[in-house]
Order: C-alpha cells, then sequence, then structure tokens
C-alpha cells in the first residue's frame, strides 16, 4: 500500500524524495519515467494545442498518475523533469519552473493519497478491480489533476502571461479525461509485473535492515572489519575475499539458496566453483560485490568480505574498483555503442581520474591479454557472443581490480578461446589477483588450485581438481559429468584412472590394451572412407544453400556456401567464435537473407518469401531463451506465435498441449507460470515449445546447451534426440565436439565464414588438422583411438572395442 502513515499526519515525505537520489534503482527509475513521460508529450507539442504554447491534448497524463501508484517519490521527480524535457520542445520558458512544481505535485499527490482517504479508501493495492477502488482511483485523480492545474495556473497567471480562470480548467480537465480513461488499463498491465519484480516503492524501501545500518551498526562492522583483517595478516596467505557462514534466501523463495557457506580466496589463488543447477553459483557470485543484498534483496545472514571489508558496508558502485565481475550474461554489462566506450566507460570515472595516456594504455593492454582484434569503432552488438563476452572481459581487466569474479566465462567461448580465456587467468593470478571463476564445463576445470563444489547444504566438496576427476562416481553424485577418457577405464583394474589422453595412453600400455572395433563400427568406417563429399544420404532436401554470401554494412562474413540439409538429418554446425554459425542460422529461417546466391527452404526462396511463411517450415531456437520469451504465461508464451497465425482456439489449445507435453511440460499446474521465474533450462525447453506449437519440419538449435549443468544439458540433448526421431530435422549450431560425436548425423566445419569440412563427425574427427586450423580441438576419445587407426565418437565404441584379453 503506497505510504505508511497517515497521511494527514506527520510523514518523512521529504526523507523520501531525498532518498531517491541515493538509490540506483530509483535514480534509474526516475530517468525512464521522465523518458516516457517526454516521449510521449513532444509530439502533441506542436500536434494538437488546446491553449498554444502553454496546454495542450496529452495521452502522457496518465503516466504521472500511473507511476506515482506504483513507484512513489521516483514519479514525482520524473513527471516534473520530463514535463521540462518536453517543454525544450518548443514551450521552454519562465513558465517552465511552474510547469515542474506542477507535474511533481501530480506525480507526487496520488502515492500520499492511496489508502488513507478514511471511509473513502479501498483498502487494496492500487487497481481498478472494484467499485469502491473506481471511487478512491477517481477521488485521486480530480484532487492530483486539481493540485496540478492550481500550481501551473497561479504561476503562469502571476508572470503575466495568462489568466487563471482560463488555463487551469484546460490543464484540469485534460488530466482528469486521461487519468480516468488510461490509467486503469496501464495499472492492470503495469503493476502486477512490477510488483513481481520487486519495483514497487514499497519494496524498495523495505530493503532489509542490514543495508540500512545505522552509523553505530556500521562503525561496530567496521571495527570486526579491522579486527578480522589485522588477524589475517598474521596468516601466512592473506584471504583477500573471505565468507563467514554465509546464508541467502531470495524474497519469495520457499528455501534459501546458500546456506552456511564458509571460504576464503587469498592473492595469486584461483577457486573454482561447481554445482548442480539452483546450488547458487550465481547467486555466490553476486554477494562478491554486495549486488545482493543491496540490490537483490531477500534474507540475508553471514559475511562476505573484500580487503577485510564486508560488501553490506559500502554501495556495489565504491567496490567496482576492488571487485572485477564478469557475468553469465555477459550482454547485460555492454552499456555503450562501440568498442572504445566500453573500454573507457569504467576508466573515465575513476577519482583521481586516469590520464589520457593511461586509459589508452590500459585499452590495448587489456584487449591484448584478452587476444581479442576488433576495430574499435565497433558496435558490440555486431560481435559474436564470444568476442562480446571478451571485451567485458577487457573492460574488467583495464579496471585493475584486486579480485576477479567470472560466473560461467567458458560457457561461449570456443576451445581456443577457453584456451586464451585459461592463459589470461593464469596470467593474472601470477600477477597476484585473487580469483573465484564458477564452471561447469568440466574439462576446463584442470587449472584451478581449488574447487568448491555446492550442494543443497553449503560446501559438498573441496579440493584439488585433480583429486575429484579420478573419482567419476563421486562427481555423478554431486551432479557433475564425469570425463569421458576417465568413464571408459571405470571398473577397470587401472589405479591411478587416467584424466587424460596421455595418461590414458601409458594405462593401455601398462595393461596391454588395444582397440579392435565391432563389426558395426569397422562398416561403418569403411562406408564413410575418407573422401569429403556433399551427397550426404538418401532422402531428399529440405534446405538447399546454393552459391550464398551475406554481409553486414558492406562487409562480407558469410562467402560463396553451398550445401543441403535432408529431411530427418541431424546436423551440426562447427566452429571458432566468429566464424559466421549464427548469422548463418538466421539465414537459414529467413530472419536475414543472402546478399549473393540464394536459400531454398521447403521449396520456398527465402529472399522471396515472408517471415511468416516460412515460420511454420523452420523453427529457430536462439541460443538465450530470455531474447525470445515475454509472455505472462508459459501458456501464453507458447500460444502466441498461433494467435499470430490466425489459428481457432481450440486448435490452439490442442497445439499448445502438445508441445509443452513434448519437451515436458504436462503438468496444467506449471501452464500459469511466468516463464521468467523458471530456471535457464526450463526457459530453454519453453523457447523449443513456443516454436514446436507451429509444427515446423526443420529444427535449428543455436547453442542449445549453453548455461545447462550435466543433467540438464542431457535432458535437452535426449528431447532434440527425440524430435530428430519423430522426423524433423535438426540443425544444431555448437562448438561443443562431444555434442557432435554423440548426437549428430552430419557434420559441417566453418572457418571464417567459409566450409572449411563436412561429413559424419567419424569423417570429420579424422581430419584432426580440419579442427586445429578451425580453432577447434578433437575430443578426447576420438584422440585417444586414434593411435590404433581408428576414429571412435563415445563411451560405449571405445569400452566395446577394447580387446577382450585386455580389461578381464
Amino acid at each position: 500500500m503506497p505510504g505508511s502513515f497517515s497521511v494527514w499526519g506527520p510523514r518523512h515525505w521529504v526523507m523520501d524524495l531525498a532518498g531517491v537520489w541515493q538509490d540506483t534503482r530509483q535514480i534509474v527509475i526516475t530517468a525512464q519515467i521522465a523518458a516516457i513521460y517526454a516521449a510521449i508529450l513532444i509530439p502533441f507539442k506542436a500536434g494538437i494545442p488546446i491553449i498554444p504554447g502553454f496546454v495542450e491534448l496529452r495521452p502522457a497524463n496518465a503516466i504521472p498518475i500511473v507511476a506515482s501508484l506504483l513507484f512513489g517519490p521516483a514519479a514525482a521527480w520524473g513527471a516534473g523533469i520530463g514535463n521540462v524535457i518536453g517543454d525544450c520542445f518548443g514551450t521552454l520558458g519562465p513558465a517552465s519552473f511552474f510547469g515542474f512544481w506542477g507535474n511533481f505535485f501530480f506525480g507526487y499527490l496520488p502515492y500520499l493519497l492511496w489508502g488513507h482517504l478514511g471511509w473513502l479508501s479501498s483498502g487494496n493495492p492500487p487497481l481498478v478491480n472494484s467499485v469502491k477502488q473506481g471511487v478512491e482511483y477517481t477521488l485521486i485523480c480530480v484532487l492530483a489533476s486539481a493540485a496540478c492545474a492550481g500550481t501551473i495556473g497561479w504561476g503562469v497567471e502571476a508572470l503575466g502571461l495568462l489568466p487563471f480562470v482560463v488555463l487551469a480548467p484546460a490543464i484540469f480537465f485534460n488530466n482528469i479525461v486521461m487519468g480516468l480513461l488510461l490509467g486503469p488499463p496501464l495499472l492492470k498491465f503495469l503493476y502486477p509485473r512490477v510488483q513481481r519484480w520487486r519495483l514497487r516503492f514499497e519494496d524498495i524501501r523495505s530493503a532489509p535492515n542490514h543495508v540500512q545500518n545505522s552509523k553505530k551498526e556500521r562503525l561496530r562492522r567496521e571495527e570486526n572489519a579491522q579486527f578480522s583483517y589485522s588477524s589475517l595478516m598474521e596468516r601466512k596467505h592473506q584471504a583477500v575475499l573471505e565468507c563467514a557462514h554465509l546464508s541467502f534466501q531470495y524474497a519469495g523463495a520457499v528455501a534459501p539458496t546458500l546456506a552456511n557457506l564458509s571460504f576464503s580466496v587469498s592473492p595469486g589463488e584461483l577457486v573454482m566453483v561447481l554445482g548442480r543447477s539452483g546450488t547458487g553459483k550465481s547467486t555466490l557470485v553476486n554477494t562478491c560485490n554486495g549486488l545482493i543484498p543491496h540490490f537483490i534483496h531477500g534474507r540475508y545472514s553471514g559475511e562476505m568480505s573484500v580487503m577485510g571489508r564486508p560488501t553490506v558496508n559500502d554501495p556495489v558502485w565504491a567496490q567496482a574498483g576492488r571487485v572485477g565481475m564478469v557475468f553469465q550474461d555477459f550482454d547485460a554489462q555492454l552499456v555503450a555503442s562501440t568498442a572504445d566506450g566500453e573500454l573507457r566507460h569504467p576508466l573515465e570515472y575513476r577519482n583521481p581520474p586516469l590520464r589520457a595516456e593511461e586509459v589508452a594504455r590500459r585499452i590495448q593492454d587489456a584487449l591484448h591479454r584478452v587476444g581479442l582484434r576488433i576495430g574499435l569503432d565497433r558496435d558490440p552488438v555486431t560481435l559474436s557472443g564470444g568476442q562480446r563476452q571478451r571485451l567485458v572481459l577487457a573492460s574488467v581487466l583495464a579496471q585493475a581490480p584486486s579480485v576477479l569474479v567470472l560466473d560461467e566465462p567458458g560457457s561461449d567461448l570456443d576451445p581456443a578461446g577457453c584456451e586464451q580465456l585459461r592463459a589470461v587467468l593464469l596470467q593474472v593470478k601470477e600477477e597476484g589477483l585473487a580469483l573465484l571463476v564458477t564452471e561447469r564445463e568440466y574439462e576446463n576445470i584442470h587449472y584451478a588450485d581449488r574447487l568448491l563444489v555446492l550442494g543443497e547444504e553449503g560446501v559438498a566438496w573441496t579440493g584439488p581438481p585433480e583429486e575429484l576427476l579420478r573419482q567419476p562416481q563421486l562427481m555423478r553424485e554431486l551432479g557433475l559429468r564425469p570425463l569421458a577418457i576417465t568413464e571408459c577405464f571405470e571398473g577397470q583394474k587401472c589405479e591411478p584412472i587416467p584424466i587424460s589422453v596421455a595418461e590414458a595412453w601409458e594405462v593401455a600400455d601398462a595393461l596391454h590394451v588395444g582397440l579392435h572395433p565391432p563389426a558395426s563400427v569397422i562398416t561403418d568406417e569403411l562406408r564413410l572412407g575418407t573422401s569429403h563429399c556433399t551427397t550426404h544420404g538418401s532422402s531428399p532436401p529440405v534446405i538447399q544453400v546454393e552459391a550464398m554470401s551475406f554481409g553486414y554494412d558492406g562487409q562480407e562474413v558469410l562467402h560463396d556456401l553451398s550445401f543441403s540439409i535432408r529431411s530427418g538429418e541431424f546436423l551440426a554446425i562447427v566452429g571458432a567464435n566468429g566464424s559466421g554459425k549464427s548469422t548463418l542460422s538466421r539465414l537459414l529461417n529467413g530472419l536475414l537473407v543472402p546478399t549473393a546466391g540464394r536459400i531454398v527452404v521447403a521449396g520456398l526462396d527465402t529472399r522471396r518469401t515472408a517471415i511468416k511463411e516460412l515460420a511454420g517450415e523452420v523453427g529457430l531456437v536462439f541460443q538465450n531463451p530470455d531474447h525470445q520469451i515475454f509472455a505472462e504465461t508459459i501458456w501464453e508464451e507458447v500460444a502466441f506465435g498461433l494467435r499470430n497465425f490466425g489459428y481457432d482456439e481450440q486448435d490452439i489449445e490442442l497445439r499448445v498441449k502438445e508441445a509443452l507435453a513434448s519437451v515436458g511440460f504436462s503438468l496444467e499446474a506449471n501452464w500459469e507460470l511466468d516463464p521468467f521465474s523458471l530456471r535457464k533450462g526450463e526457459r530453454q525447453r519453453l523457447a523449443v515449445a513456443s516454436v514446436l506449437a507451429s509444427r515446423p519440419r526443420i529444427l535449428i538449435f543455436d547453442e542449445p546447451t549453453t548455461g545447462l549443468d550435466a543433467f540438464e544439458t542431457d535432458r535437452m540433448m535426449e528431447m532434440i534426440r527425440g524430435l530428430n526421431r519423430d522426423g524433423h530435422s535438426v540443425i544444431m549450431i555448437t562448438h561443443s565436439m562431444r555434442l557432435v560425436a554423440q548426437y549428430a548425423t552430419y557434420c559441417i566445419l566453418m572457418k571464417n565464414g567459409r566450409i572449411a569440412g563436412e561429413g559424419h563427425p567419424r569423417e570429420v574427427f579424422s581430419h584432426p588438422e580440419w579442427l586445429h586450423d578451425s580453432s577447434l580441438t578433437l575430443p578426447a576419445l576420438s584422440r585417444f583411438s586414434q593411435r590404433w587407426g581408428y576414429t571412435l565418437l563415445t563411451v560405449e565404441e571405445v569400452r566395446a572395442s577394447f580387446t577382450t584379453e585386455s580389461l578381464s
């Protein structure tokens, strides 16, 4: 309920208004209200004036009332500032001063009055869902409109510009009409969303008590921190980042995400955090610089300290120089329209400021360290996912932090990029930085000094990487996927169990093991041969790419591609970051059209066919499901496309149920959930369902397992395999050679926008030079088996190929 005291009694309204400028969220909300208000005001300044130069028809006048009931004091500032911005486009003058204050009151009084009108108050949230709420809203609309009109009318008359009796009624009438007509539907649309994301003023003001410490409490924390820091100085290895009995439960959650977590990271130490989805890896990351609890509210206990200072003691911006952060959703960190602006942005706000020469040196050094070679005037949006991630990492390293925290940094990098990232992290570790890194790909953990595996009750396991990797059964119990090479020797008489190809060869020699694949694998090898051909399969093509090229802004990125995709095929398109894979996927479904050559999908030339028509033949699931999801409920998300196609409600219901069941959302209780309340793997499956509902014959998946844990990855890939078996042609964009080996029936290898090789995965992997030239690495199992002249793809193939006398 807006306001917590009687409107007629003493209030903290001055503190509320001043507090807006001390909270980043409220400042952002103020700016957004001002921008939206001005953007709607400006066209009507010249379009439909009521009294030219003073008042015009303003549909935007519903915004201050609605924003006030949602955001309180921020709406007052936003409405006042937005009105002044609007005046800058034709009517700016002395009267704008009174326009500011009139709109200020217009945007503040509704917040003050709702719930404080005595027996006229409805006692319910600021919506118009009942007669009593309607009466309360109407009365507040009248009072706020009168205050606005009176302030502006009196001021303009005092300036001798226009009589009060002429101007005030015109403003009042306009405010009333727009407020009553547009306000209720806007509130109905916005209120549940603002409430869901806890952005109402009451939610922001009711921040946890530990964030709003009294001066005495802050001093006590600082004394404790100093004592703790002094104690740490006496240790041989002083901890730079220290977590002590940390627990956190999100607002509205039924159980804590982090529970009694304790660990530390010393200078020059690299600690990796592992765990299945939902164990709190990203939550832990967000506590390292105070995002939790300053911005993300919930029940917080224990302590996270950096350089001996608890993160709750300082605002997030004040910790930016101590803690460098790279989020899992690194796109959320990009703020500039050029790479140069992205790198300069954090350096231009240093105190004391850096010299121009030092800024330039840091930028070049950071780009060199992450191996990013791009034009500094390039828009980050045009970069590949891996390139954007490295740009964010460069902007963080340019700030020279003491602690570097990365949330799954290898998730969008190709093997060469992961190796480059490893070199960067080891370099900054040697320079004395403390590193905390979360990870899902366990092939990348061997260079950590220590692992923390999170479970439901805190740290489930900790120790050196090698110790964990040699225990495949323990890894499964912890929700992790064992290394494939380790699984091949699991349960056999070898100690220690190998964790690398070199070790596996040594064990094979010691046990006198050879590989002799069974007839089915040998037949497959002979059938495929070593030829580089495009006549794969006997089924008719569903997509034909003929001499196709494509470019952005006159720069060609795909060059003269020709290939076909056949009905029922499971095609993997692989290549390094920036090789053109994602661009190709958008060409195949018509989101982009070739600049030369053509693409024919199910007999339709994409250059001459509407996207709506192509959507019935080919569906694309984006790498990030959040770029695809937008509806309020799971059901509405899947039904949206069908309604656009014009299907009747009976057919929509049938198709939605069918699509949801195919991805595991068969329970009706789930259908009304907010899509953004789901976990990443669930949102990914929902995106698949929204595509499946239109029953396309061809499905394109762009990096379908990014950000998924081992269980979610297996579930996603088995679902995709099931769709393929049901008759869908599947195209998978990936740089995971493990997925290609296990699931694909055909593979196209790309390099710099060209096809570098193609064939069955076994054939492509039998040419390691193709992969090496394309900045990819041969899977461990294929490399291991090639010593005996075979290219094997899966654990099952290797185990079945061991000679019978070897491992008995």
